[in-house]
Formats: C-alpha cells, sequence, structure tokens
C-alpha cells in the first residue's frame, strides 16, 4: 500500500503490484539459442557461422535482445523451452556462450 496527495489535498490509497517473476539468463539464452545457435562442423569440429555472436552484433542493447527472445517466445511457447536442448548441438557451451554475451549487455542478469 502506498499514498499520495491529490491536487484537492486529499490523501489516496493505492496498491503497487511489481511482478516478482521472468526470465531467467538461462531461459533468455535458450529462447535465443532455438533461432540463432552456432553451425557446427561434426568433421573438423570446429564453428562454421558465428550465429550468436552476430545476432549479438545487430541487437547490441537489452531492449532490441528483449524484443527479439518475445517474438521466439510467441512464435513456439513456453513449453518448448524445457526440451530446446534436444535440437541445439554442443547446448551446454552455446548456452554459456549466450549468457556471457547477456551479462555484458545487462549485468544485473541472474
Amino acid at each position: 500500500m502506498a499514498t499520495k496527495k491529490a491536487k484537492n489535498g486529499q490523501n489516496l490509497e493505492y496498491l503497487i503490484i511489481r511482478p516478482a517473476f521472468g526470465f531467467s539468463a538461462e531461459q533468455i539464452g535458450t529462447l535465443i539459442l532455438m533461432y540463432h545457435q552456432d553451425e557446427y562442423d561434426y568433421e573438423e569440429l570446429n564453428i562454421e557461422k558465428e550465429n550468436i555472436k552476430s545476432f549479438f552484433d545487430k541487437n547490441n542493447t537489452w531492449n532490441k535482445v528483449m524484443i527479439k527472445v518475445k517474438d521466439i517466445l510467441l512464435e513456439e511457447g513456453r513449453s518448448r523451452i524445457d526440451y530446446a536442448w534436444e535440437n541445439i548441438t554442443k547446448f551446454e557451451d552455446q548456452l554459456e556462450k549466450v549468457k556471457g554475451f547477456l551479462k555484458k549487455i545487462n549485468p544485473e542478469l541472474s
């Protein structure tokens, strides 16, 4: 509860509602990887295309990144986050790379 004084001098009470949930760095990273994962060459065991780096070069602010994440979430749905690792090559390595980029953009992200 909070109070605020109106123009006529009367004190008004109102509720402040703040969301206590959101996406973690791991969930945001997984959503980004659904579309922008690096492409690997299994014969040479190295990266062919650096899609993650090019994604963060184009989307270099937090707002731009979150706009893309919201688009992916709307298209794919929240349930796909839990099983995304099945379709992403070297999921753990790529997720750590994405989380590193996210920490550079938003150091407060947990």
